[in-house]
């Protein structure tokens, strides 16, 4: 029996693990008690991955579909095949007809994250989605006006903080969106216990919310008119100073007078937060010793989260707590994250437009919910292949359209752990490695860590059956496709450098390690052979207030942006949504919800997870009871496209609110135990037009919707 440190790449938290091993068999995976950062916490997901790992409806062979069955190939089969596929695609109807979408954890693996955006520059294609567009692009948008690149994202400093008020978030159950930060709750009791104040808005009174002393109701999709109606105050109430934000930037004057006709007293009939309590908010947040307004993806998914997140920063820099001790702060990673960041997004984004509606890419991907269209338009340039990487678009897409346009398809390769709702539709499945089986490095958090720290892991055992780590595949794609991986020039300057270095000798060339040798070299705050010494990472340098703002940012003059023409256009759009919130209507407007014991839609085959009350619609009691409606109904929420569950009544959630789950629904995955769960795909009701993105980001608009909600029968 051995031990090896390790730590989870399940979600931003990156908690450390302790992986408990006889010979290539996990026997037991437990929170890591003497890690420096996590200090043995650590959620039922991470501690379940040894289940996952040896998950038997795991994919562990290449497969192929034929006459609607799966047969297991071999790699080189499957290699030469899909390879064959996309070179006589390329040649007939050029390169944009192949696309790649990748998941969620694509973010969580450094072979995935850098290894794919060089498969796709070596096949020419601009034809890239994401998961990112449902629930992050408003943030990737807004970091980009404002700080001139898109992963600046500023983190609270949470040691300090008097004042946190979370918005759309919570942490209870799913920690912190954009911010690494482990046990994030026992950080939020510390604020109270030192007399500071933690306010929690949400249409849900969340199980963060019970942990805590306040909690406001707000209606969904409204949250932009509340932090507009806070900024009056600031500006025409406590008359902020404005002369430091001047300092760092241009068109605070702009900023400061978009809230000019939004008085908490306007914006009370929308919000449902009375004008008393608005105002209140915005004096306590100006007064403390330290703020912080942090809005997570209640409030990113909805109607306006680019205009919402904006408000955020430009608020943040008004009254002196961006770069300041107890408000948000900038970390600094082992290497210069931001830099590598634009190298990638400069390789991918030369401009191009979806064939339809022409809409634009976000973080290096065209929006996902955009993607049915750009395979069914008729068009000689459509997508005919697709790539699909850690990823369920079927089930993570709004509509149902995903359906018609998969089987237009000449071509759909599937590189996963498992099969899914997506991978049903597949013509090759491509086993992958799980996160046990693979080295790794949280390289796409770097700048979002509330304690900065660098960790390194060996693969804990080695791949299991014929599993494959994604670098290799990325890579014998790519040449098999008659494109040089290496001719890409993101992976190709890289490697030319990593040669002069020569840090990893003895390996073949350009694996992740190799990579990882050289960005670590070029940063100089640590190494790779420091890292394997200490395998529960090291610290770096606490973030710090002051140490961006005229030092850092990355824009041609160092100053930000606070009034960016984007932003600054969308604003009328306020004008005419408030119209439709204050006008009755039909239906209840729907929010989502996490689980502690769920994860999207791929963490619900593993067995030693119980799921007994993740897959209800909640309603509250007044709803309820105009609908006729008791507890445990089955009632079915949407119109065409509609989902049925059984209803829980609670005063948790405030009226005219219907909150399902997302994620549920695999009656039509390869996965026995989910297979099995009662549940539906909320996603499925929801609309899909072009009216229902949002124009400043592309990203999908899921919450906020009213749906028809009635009992089934």
């Amino acid at each position: 029996m051995r031990q090896q440190k390790t730590y989870c790449r399940i979600c931003e938290a990156h908690c450390g693990l302790e992986v408990e091993l006889d010979g290539e068999q996990v026997i037991n995976v437990r929170p890591d008690k003497t890690h420096p950062v996590s200090q043995g916490y650590a959620c039922i997901k991470g501690s379940a991955i040894g289940d996952l790992h040896h998950d038997p409806d795991r994919i562990n062979y290449p497969q192929k579909k034929v006459d609607g069955h799966w047969q297991r190939i071999s790699w080189p089969q499957a290699i030469k095949e899909i390879g064959a596929q996309v070179r006589g695609l390329r040649k007939q109807h050029g390169n944009r007809s192949i696309a790649h979408y990748f998941g969620n954890p694509t973010n969580f693996s450094m072979q995935n994250f850098l290894y794919s955006a060089g498969f796709m520059q070596a096949l020419g294609s601009p034809n890239a989605f994401a998961s990112h567009s449902i629930d992050l692009n408003n943030k990737f948008h807004v970091s980009k006006a404002v700080y001139g690149m898109l992963d600046v994202h500023p983190v609270p400093d949470l040691a300090h903080c008097q004042f946190f008020m979370c918005l759309g978030g919570n942490p209870q159950v799913s920690q912190m969106s954009v911010v690494c930060v482990t046990n994030v709750m026992s950080k939020l009791k510390a604020i109270e216990e030192r007399g500071g104040r933690v306010v929690i808005v949400d249409p849900r009174r969340t199980e963060t919310a019970k942990k805590v002393k306040e909690h406001h109701f707000i209606t969904p999709g409204t949250d932009v008119w509340l932090l507009l109606g806070m900024l009056h105050v600031l500006i025409h109430e406590l008359r902020l100073d404005l002369s430091a934000a001047r300092q760092h930037a241009h068109g605070v004057e702009q900023f400061a007078h978009i809230a000019d006709a939004w008085s908490p007293e306007r914006v009370a009939a929308l919000t449902g937060i009375s004008a008393a309590c608005t105002r209140e908010l915005a004096q306590a947040y100006a007064a403390a010793e330290g703020a912080v307004l942090y809005m997570s993806t209640g409030v990113n998914m909805g109607p306006f989260g680019s205009l919402s997140y904006w408000l955020v920063q430009g608020m943040s820099l008004l009254t002196g707590n961006l770069d300041a001790q107890g408000g948000l702060v900038f970390p600094q990673g082992p290497f210069d994250m931001t830099a590598l960041v634009k190298r990638i997004e400069d390789q991918l984004d030369h401009g191009e437009k979806t064939l339809k509606d022409g809409w634009g890419k976000e973080a290096g991907a065209f929006p996902a919910a955009t993607l049915a269209d750009e395979i069914l338009i008729d068009h000689p340039e459509r997508i005919r292949a697709l790539f699909v990487s850690a990823g369920n678009p079927r089930h993570s897409i709004p509509g149902n359209r995903l359906d018609r346009a998969f089987e237009k398809l000449d071509l759909l390769v599937c590189i996963d752990i498992y099969r899914s709702e997506t991978a049903e539709y597949a013509d090759y499945l491509l086993p992958a490695t799980d996160m046990l089986e693979r080295s790794d490095f949280p390289i796409s958090h770097l700048n979002f860590q509330v304690e900065p720290h660098a960790q390194y892991t060996a693969a804990v055992v080695k791949p299991k059956f014929e599993r494959k780590p994604e670098w290799w595949i990325f890579t014998e794609l790519a040449l098999a496709s008659g494109a040089s991986f290496w001719g890409a020039t993101l992976m190709n300057g890289l490697g030319r450098v990593l040669q002069l270095y020569n840090r990893v000798p003895g390996l073949p060339a350009y694996q992740p390690d190799h990579l990882l040798a050289l960005l670590l070299k070029l940063g100089g705050q640590t190494s790779l052979a420091t890292l394997k010494r200490h395998p529960q990472g090291v610290r770096l340098p606490p973030a710090a207030g002051a140490s961006f703002l005229g030092r850092r940012v990355p824009t041609r003059d160092g100053k930000l942006q606070l009034a960016p023409d984007s932003l600054m256009a969308d604003l009328p759009r306020l004008d005419a949504a408030c119209k439709i919130y204050e006008a009755s209507g039909e239906g209840l407007r729907v929010i989502g919800r996490r689980e502690r014991r769920s994860h999207n839609s791929w963490m619900h085959n593993v067995r030693r997870i119980k799921h007994d009350s993740g897959i209800q619609a909640l309603l509250n009691p007044a709803d309820a009871q105009m609908l006729g409606v008791a507890d445990g109904d089955a009632v079915v929420v949407g119109g065409t496209a509609a989902v049925e569950l059984p209803a829980k009544l609670t005063e948790d959630l405030m009226p005219g609110v219907v909150c399902v789950p997302h994620g549920w629904g695999h009656q039509h995955s390869g996965l026995s135990k989910a297979r099995a769960l009662p549940g539906m795909n909320i996603n499925q009701a929801l609309p899909d037009s072009r009216a229902h993105l949002e124009p400043v980001s592309g990203q999908a608009i899921m919450l906020a919707h009213r749906l028809v909600v009635r009992r089934a029968g």
